[in-house]
């Protein structure tokens, strides 16, 4: 039984509080705490009446601050007042003054707390939670959660029973924590607007305990009542997240872990919560997928799965697979790592499809709608982007097209990353992941329902713009050439897309789209294959040269009078050195992925039909296409495969044709480009030859000829002759074995083709002008006067004249063979031939005169296969071909090799010389047939006699020989002429081989 003495204290006690009138001073005195706390020691039944007197003084304390305290709205913090004493001197001293009473009460709690039962703890927590928020909303001001902290912590009360509630929460098990916490939410549902300060101080020293508190709590809530609201238990989580965010992240992954892995009854529903918490905050949300992604493997993945029917069979979670779609496009971080994430398992289960589906359709609907949406934040980073790129190349087609979907959704608000999309699946190469195409070809069709979506233009202006960086960077050494080209990946991917948008097999892409980009971004696309041919052209040429060097250093090692070696010296030695080996290996490679790249770009342009008389192209972009085109011709010609050469000139004369037909100004470029290269750049693609610089003789010094005539006496003849011995040089230069060379007969052909195409024209009239043009092409190069090059032939004599411009031209057809099947080709495109008079002037004019000068040795006989003779056929063949040499003179040229030196010249003189004189080869002496053909009518202008008479006194004097070819020329046409009555009238004694062909007739 209790004691009667303490009843009776009791009763006083009562009696005292409620007697008194609200009176600071009475109600703070020593004597009733003494009292108070007394009866709580000795009666603890009765606390509830001494915990609600220590509220009262609790009050009074914070009263007085309250009326007296100077504070700053802003900080919270005392303006210190300045106070005058003695001396002038001043101290500052704050305006503030509370009565310390609570100091002891406070004391008393605290050693019943650390001393006393357990149970004091919870029942001491739980009063000051509640007593700290109705004092702070009773006598609260509007300020900021810090300002307010910084305010309350000022007050010596409401530190003192925040002090109290952390001692209570150290003594506190999990289960007695669970009490304080849900009286701490009580007390933030009720004071939401002045307790966030509190829950601010209390997590700041108890984050771990009280976070994971909340969540256990919330756990319960939602298991015994659902459905319930958290408002309270999400507003003290997001103030405590700001300050300790990974802290909230460790207890998410503690309890996803305890969900994850059920071992309670409660635990099983731990994942129905978390999604169920999560629609309350995002910045729950976002830190719970974070912890989520940092713990999801295929191991969790699989839990995963099995775990999904013991949540689908509970009935909290029947609603609950709407609401992921709704939580996905709330997170401003992880968001698009989560979708990919999920559609990696889209193969596997089914829902994440549906998922899927559903997510991308509303994030779509609410950016065509403009709304806001935060997962479009996490969709513009520069991580997710790089992310969603390498998912685009991925083999999974769910993961690749959910990629794809999640950047044109963002595409429509932020264009850069369109277009930063396009360049970088451009880059990549998918011969091993053809479906990667897809990616780009989804791109490309754009955002369906956007008006105004980017175009690809600049995109890929940007990625075209990157390639030319990047080869002119190899071109100047700054990298490393034999590195892996993007360049080459990217044209490949151009080109493959464009053939596709060509045959229309994608009816997401527009038709033209990806065309008219390409078209409009020439420009850069000739840039590009200007700098890759340009290497080419340059180890084309070395090459070139190391084998005419090598060439003609073997011929004078042959031909060299002393026996030592001396080229050898200017061979680079090869000792067998691995880096160097790996080197050239190395550029082999890489000058091979520099041709792939030249043919793939030629390629992009057939396939988009660049210079077509449809589009509208700069004149210097007309220029450097004819120019690059007829580049990679002559590249074309070197190529090593048969079907890859055949394939390229086939891809380049398509080129060539269509921009000559389109535009002349590229067909001027064209022929003028193919004929300046055949003679000078590109002439060892058709036997040119070419004098190499002369070498020092390498003469010893006593064989030299000054020192050999300083030897020499003065005599009385000495003075007649400054050279009286030795031999200049090495005498007389020996003929050149390399002149002459033939030209290759497939190089030949192809470029003959080549010209074909580019004078190739429906109308009939422009094509005779394209060769007429390469006929004054031919006399620009190869002439080298301006004076004298008209269409006449002049006299005889006047060849002296002209003999050192002969000799350059005839000089010329030696050292490059392609001049003659150049003049053979213009020559069968009558009357291109008769402007290149000039040429066909210096070639009868030397060969003429050099017949006569074989007369001075009387005893050298004509070489049939000899330069002079093959020249000399030549000559008459195209005068023939080109019907500027009517018959019978027309067949001179299978003839000529009968006659004598003295003959030959005197038939080139009397009868080819004498007959263009007369008749000046002229365009007028041709007329036009049916078929449009330019021909020369032999019948309506019958050579006269003088220009025959010569040619048929030698043949009958060769008649034993030339008795067929005489019958041809001279006897059968007059037969056809007088009618074949008369054929049987020729005498037989003529010759009996004449009879016998005239019989067979």
């Amino acid at each position: 039984m209790l004691k009667q003495h303490v009843l009776v204290e009791l009763r006083q006690f009562i009696q005292s509080v409620s007697t008194i009138h609200r009176s600071s001073s009475n109600l703070t005195s020593i004597g009733l705490i003494r009292a108070s706390l007394h009866l709580l020691d000795d009666l603890p039944s009765c606390r509830e009446i001494i915990f609600e007197y220590f509220a009262l003084v609790a009050e009074v304390g914070v009263q007085s601050y309250v009326n007296t305290a100077n504070v700053d709205p802003q900080t919270g913090l005392i303006i210190q007042q300045p106070q005058k004493m003695a001396g002038n001197q001043q101290q500052q001293q704050p305006v503030s003054q509370e009565d310390p009473c609570f100091e002891m009460i406070q004391q008393a709690l605290d050693n019943m707390v650390s001393k006393g039962p357990s149970a004091w703890a919870t029942v001491i927590a739980s009063w000051s939670l509640e007593l700290v928020g109705s004092l702070s909303d009773k006598y609260s001001k509007r300020m900021p959660i810090g300002a307010a902290c910084n305010y309350w912590l000022n007050c010596s009360t409401m530190r003192g029973l925040l002090a109290l509630v952390s001692v209570c929460f150290r003594k506190l098990t999990n289960a007695e924590a669970e009490s304080c916490v849900e009286t701490l939410l009580a007390a933030y549902q009720r004071y939401s607007m002045t307790f966030d300060w509190v829950v601010a101080r209390l997590g700041g020293c108890f984050p771990s305990k009280i976070i994971s508190q909340i969540l256990q709590c919330s756990l319960k809530r939602f298991s015994e009542n659902y459905p319930c609201r958290f408002d309270s238990e999400i507003g003290i989580l997001e103030y405590l997240c700001f300050a300790h965010e990974q802290v909230l992240r460790v207890c998410v992954r503690d309890l996803l872990e305890d969900g994850f892995q059920p071992k309670k009854k409660l635990d099983a529903l731990i994942v129905p919560f978390v999604l169920e918490f999560c629609n309350y905050s995002d910045i729950l949300l976002q830190n719970t997928v974070s912890v989520f992604l940092e713990m999801y493997n295929d191991e969790l993945r699989c839990n995963i799965a099995q775990k999904a029917p013991l949540w689908m069979a509970n009935r909290l979670f029947a609603d609950m697979q709407p609401s992921l779609n709704n939580l996905i496009l709330r997170l401003k971080m992880n968001g698009a790592k989560a979708l990919i994430t999920v559609s990696k398992m889209s193969e596997q289960y089914s829902w994440c499809q549906d998922f899927l589906e559903y997510s991308l359709q509303e994030l779509e609907q609410i950016v065509l709608n403009a709304r806001v949406c935060p997962l479009m934040d996490d969709l513009a980073t520069e991580e997710t982007k790089y992310m969603l790129w390498k998912s685009c190349l991925s083999t999974n087609i769910y993961e690749q097209q959910t990629a794809v979907r999640l950047l044109l959704v963002v595409s429509t608000q932020h264009n850069h990353i369109y277009y930063q999309t396009i360049s970088e699946l451009l880059r990549k190469s998918y011969a091993l992941n053809s479906s990667g195409l897809g990616a780009i070809v989804r791109m490309i069709g754009g955002q369906s329902g956007v008006v105004e979506f980017p175009e690809i233009k600049s995109g890929i202006q940007m990625v075209l713009e990157d390639a030319l960086l990047q080869e002119q960077l190899k071109k100047a050494r700054l990298t490393k050439s034999f590195d892996e080209s993007e360049a080459l990946n990217i044209f490949k991917n151009l080109n493959t897309l464009t053939k596709m948008e060509k045959k229309n097999n994608f009816c997401c892409i527009k038709q033209h789209q990806l065309r008219s980009a390409l078209n409009e971004s020439l420009p850069k696309i000739l840039q590009i294959l200007e700098v890759t041919l340009e290497k080419l052209v340059l180890r084309m040429d070395a090459e070139a040269s190391v084998r005419s060097e090598e060439k003609f250093r073997d011929l004078q090692n042959q031909t060299n009078n002393n026996t030592i070696n001396v080229y050898n010296s200017r061979k680079k030695p090869r000792l067998g050195i691995v880096a160097d080996i790996c080197e050239e290996e190395e550029e082999i490679d890489y000058m091979s992925k520099r041709l792939m790249l030249a043919h793939t770009i030629i390629d992009i342009l057939n396939t988009i039909e660049a210079g077509s008389k449809s589009q509208v192209i700069k004149t210097t972009e007309i220029l450097k296409m004819a120019i690059l085109s007829v580049k990679y011709f002559y590249i074309s010609l070197n190529e090593p495969s048969t079907t890859e050469r055949m394939a390229a000139i086939n891809r380049v004369l398509v080129l060539l044709q269509r921009q000559c037909r389109a535009r002349k100004s590229s067909r001027s470029a064209c022929l003028r480009e193919l004929v300046e290269g055949a003679l000078f750049y590109y002439g060892y693609l058709f036997g040119q030859y070419e004098d190499p610089p002369m070498d020092e003789l390498l003469i010893p010094e006593n064989e030299m000829i000054i020192v050999q005539n300083q030897k020499q006496s003065f005599g009385p003849n000495s003075n007649r002759s400054i050279l009286h011995a030795g031999v200049i040089g090495r005498g007389l230069r020996p003929e050149n074995a390399l002149a002459g060379e033939l030209c290759p007969p497939e190089a030949q052909t192809l470029l003959l083709k080549a010209l074909e195409m580019c004078c190739s024209d429906i109308d009939r009239q422009v094509a005779i002008e394209s060769y007429s043009t390469i006929s004054l092409l031919l006399v620009e190069m190869v002439s080298t006067d301006v004076m004298y090059n008209g269409l006449p032939f002049p006299d005889e004599e006047f060849t002296k004249v002209t003999m050192e411009r002969d000799l350059l031209i005839r000089r010329a057809f030696i050292t490059s063979p392609i001049l003659w099947s150049l003049l053979g080709f213009i020559s069968t495109h009558r009357p291109a031939l008769c402007f290149s008079s000039v040429l066909l002037r210096a070639l009868c004019a030397t060969c003429l005169h050099q017949w006569r000068a074989k007369n001075v040795n009387k005893f050298e006989t004509s070489n049939a296969s000899g330069e002079l003779m093959e020249t000399t056929k030549n000559l008459l063949k195209i005068l023939a071909m080109g019907q500027l040499l009517p018959p019978p003179l027309s067949n001179l040229h299978n003839i000529i090799e009968h006659f004598e030196p003295q003959e030959i010249a005197l038939l080139l003189k009397e009868c080819v010389w004498s007959y263009m004189k007369d008749n000046v080869p002229s365009p007028a002496q041709f007329h036009v047939d049916n078929n449009g053909l330019q021909w020369r009518n032999s019948q309506l202008c019958k050579i006269p006699p003088q220009y025959v008479d010569t040619l048929r006194n030698l043949m009958q004097k060769k008649l034993s020989k030339l008795g067929q070819h005489y019958y041809q020329m001279f006897i059968m046409p007059e037969y056809v002429s007088n009618g074949m009555s008369q054929l049987h009238n020729v005498p037989a004694s003529i010759n009996p081989t004449l009879s016998d062909h005239a019989i067979e007739i």
